[in-house]
C-alpha cells in the first residue's frame, strides 16, 4: 500500500506541480492511512470468520460424538432392559432360549410371516417357537436359512395352536385368520367363555404351556350350532417387536 502511496505521489502529484500546501498533503495522508486501516480491518473480519467456520466445524464434530454416545447408551440401556424381562420369562421354559431380532414383519394378504435375524449357523430349527420378552406367543419358525429365518405369524390362516381360557377348563383350537386375527374353534354352547377373556397355550401340543395367546373380543351363540363363534385379538398386536426369544423345542 506505501509503494502505490509513492508512485501516486511521485507520478500525479510532484510531477504535476499539484501539491500547493501542506495541508493538500496532510489531506492525503490521512486518505491513505484511513484506507490502510480499512483493509487492515477487512483482513482482520476475514480472519474472525474463518475461526468462527473452523470452531462451528468443531462444535458439529463434538455434537455428532455426544448423538453417538447417546444412542449407544440408549442401545445398551433397552439391551439391558430386554435382558430382564427375558431372563425373568426363560426361567419358566425347559427349553433352551436364543435371542434375535425382528427385522421385516410381512402382513400380506396372502400370509402373515416374520423375519429373524438369526439362522441355521446360529442354531435355529424349523418348528422352534418364537415369544416376545414378556412371554406372548409371535409365532412359530417355518423356514430356516444360513443367516435368518421366517417365522409363521400367529394371525397367519395355516397357524393353530390349542389354547385355554385362563382359570378355566374351557379349551379350543385356535387359528390365524389374517386381518380377523384369530378364529377359536371346537367352543361348544355350554362352554364358558366371554369377551375380555384371556387365552393361553395349553402344552399339549407342539408349543410350551402358558405362553400368552391373545383375548376373546367376540363371542357369538346359536342354539341351533353345536359351537359357539368366537374370535380372538392376538397379544401380539399390542408389542412393538424388535428383540424376541426363539424357544428351542429340539
Amino acid at each position: 500500500m506505501a509503494v502505490v502511496g509513492a508512485v501516486f505521489l511521485n507520478k500525479y502529484i510532484f510531477k504535476e506541480g499539484l501539491i500547493s500546501s501542506p495541508k493538500l498533503l496532510i489531506n492525503l495522508e490521512s486518505y491513505l492511512f484511513i484506507k490502510a486501516e480499512g483493509l487492515r480491518g477487512t483482513l482482520e473480519k476475514i480472519k474472525n470468520f474463518k475461526q468462527l467456520a473452523s470452531n462451528n466445524d468443531k462444535l458439529k464434530q463434538e455434537q455428532e460424538v455426544i448423538f453417538g454416545l447417546k444412542a449407544k447408551i440408549d442401545n445398551l440401556e433397552n439391551e439391558n432392559d430386554f435382558l430382564r424381562r427375558s431372563t425373568r420369562i426363560s426361567q419358566k421354559f425347559d427349553y433352551p432360549i436364543i435371542y434375535a431380532g425382528v427385522f421385516n414383519l410381512n402382513l400380506g394378504p396372502t400370509g402373515y410371516n416374520v423375519l429373524l435375524n438369526k439362522g441355521a449357523k446360529d442354531g435355529i430349527s424349523e418348528g422352534d417357537v418364537v415369544v416376545s420378552d414378556e412371554g406372548i406367543l409371535v409365532g412359530k419358525v417355518q423356514k430356516v436359512m444360513q443367516n435368518f429365518s421366517r417365522v409363521l405369524f400367529v394371525s397367519d390362516s395355516e397357524f393353530k395352536i390349542t389354547v385355554k381360557v385362563i382359570s378355566s377348563s374351557t379349551a379350543g383350537i385356535a387359528r390365524g385368520a389374517l386381518n380377523d386375527g384369530m378364529h377359536l374353534d371346537f367352543i361348544t354352547q355350554d362352554d364358558e367363555i366371554k369377551e375380555g377373556d384371556m387365552l393361553i397355550s395349553t402344552g399339549n401340543d407342539e408349543f410350551p404351556s402358558a405362553l400368552v395367546v391373545g383375548l376373546v373380543d367376540f363371542v357369538e351363540s346359536n342354539e341351533t350350532q353345536m359351537f359357539k363363534k368366537v374370535r380372538i385379538h392376538p397379544a401380539v398386536k399390542e408389542v412393538k417387536l424388535g428383540k424376541v426369544l426363539v424357544i428351542k423345542m429340539k
